[in-house]
């Protein structure tokens, strides 16, 4: 009878071992927490191990990765994506040397990992080791001839480089290959922005055609709205991209930079100004605009505080000085 009582006792310890196992992760969020209670019952799994590195990196918990990382590779040495995983999150940290030093031995484990081979180039890249750079991306080209995400790296290069010819033929090879690459039509519209040339307009289109909710490409659209004379047409679109984020100071700037010229708006303007500040308060054009705004509106105290706020900012910009040297003789 105390040999039974004795078992019974330890199954007992068992199950309430198992629920402490649980709750003690029950301050996690649930999708780590059941990564942590699965690793706590297959310990030896290194999937497990880089499917929770994954999400400390998507989580910038970047040093809890790096360890979970080199658990899964010393439970599983030869497999080439663990350390792909691990240089992103070398790569995170800034330890360019060790992100390196991880897809070399990527490669080493499977020479066919095109991944490891184009983050290797786009590394080479931000360290700005063009030949390095170039000659992975043919080694990629050469594994795999339809490639967008090796020709867009390639004309990062060839801009830096500043040989526009093959920069806007490699950005179109991009396009070609796969249409949905919003990357490729933004450098284009922006490469055409800056020349005002109007194929920008039919670019940013395209882009919005792929992804009808980026803030940035209804903001550049506006811009090159406002800059061609457009006025109907960029209130439309930076309205639609505060709509998509409420916070965004370049869009708010510029709508009511554009209300300045409506008499009627001009209360309108502050508002869109003073939501600029909000979100930036170091944004020393939208402290400046709305002292603008407030001189329309014969508030010149609001404005002048604005514009002497802007100074502290900026030290003597120029419209800031302009402002209150208006406001003195204004007032005098």
């Amino acid at each position: 009878m105390m040999r039974y009582r004795l078992l019974l006792w330890c199954c007992v310890g068992l199950l309430c071992w198992g629920c402490h196992s649980g709750k003690q992760y029950a301050d996690l969020p649930e999708e780590l927490a059941k990564l942590c209670v699965s690793i706590d019952k297959h310990p030896k799994n290194s999937e497990l191990y880089y499917q929770r590195a994954d999400y400390y990196y998507l989580h910038e918990e970047i040093q809890k990765g790096i360890e979970d990382m080199q658990k899964a590779i010393q439970l599983e040495p030869d497999s080439s994506k663990y350390y792909v995983k691990l240089s992103d999150l070398y790569f995170a940290q800034r330890e360019t040397d060790l992100a390196e030093e991880m897809l070399l031995k990527a490669l080493q484990k499977a020479s066919n990992n095109n991944e490891a081979r184009l983050k290797l180039a786009e590394l080479y890249f931000h360290q700005r080791m063009f030949n390095e750079c170039d000659k992975t991306l043919q080694e990629a080209l050469e594994q795999q001839r339809h490639n967008p995400k090796a020709y867009l790296i390639k004309a990062f290069m060839l801009k830096e480089q500043r040989d526009t010819t093959n920069y806007l033929r490699m950005l179109q090879m991009v396009i070609d290959q796969d249409p949905k690459e919003i990357k490729a039509y933004l450098e284009l519209g922006y490469y055409y922005q800056q020349r005002m040339n109007p194929m920008a307009i039919d670019y940013y289109t395209n882009a919005l055609n792929v992804d009808p909710n980026n803030v940035e490409i209804h903001y550049n659209l506006g811009k090159m709205y406002q800059d061609m004379g457009r006025p109907e047409e960029a209130i439309q679109e930076y309205k639609t991209a505060i709509g998509l984020d409420p916070k965004h100071v370049p869009s708010l700037n510029n709508l009511g930079y554009m209300y300045l010229d409506d008499e009627t708006k001009y209360e309108e303007a502050a508002q869109l100004f003073t939501q600029a500040i909000q979100a930036n308060p170091d944004f020393v054009y939208s402290y400046c605009n709305r002292g603008v705004a407030y001189e329309y509106l014969q508030e010149y105290d609001k404005a002048r505080a604005d514009y002497k706020k802007a100074l502290t900012l900026k030290t003597n910009f120029e419209p800031a000085i302009k402002g209150l040297n208006r406001i003195d003789e204004k007032q005098k």
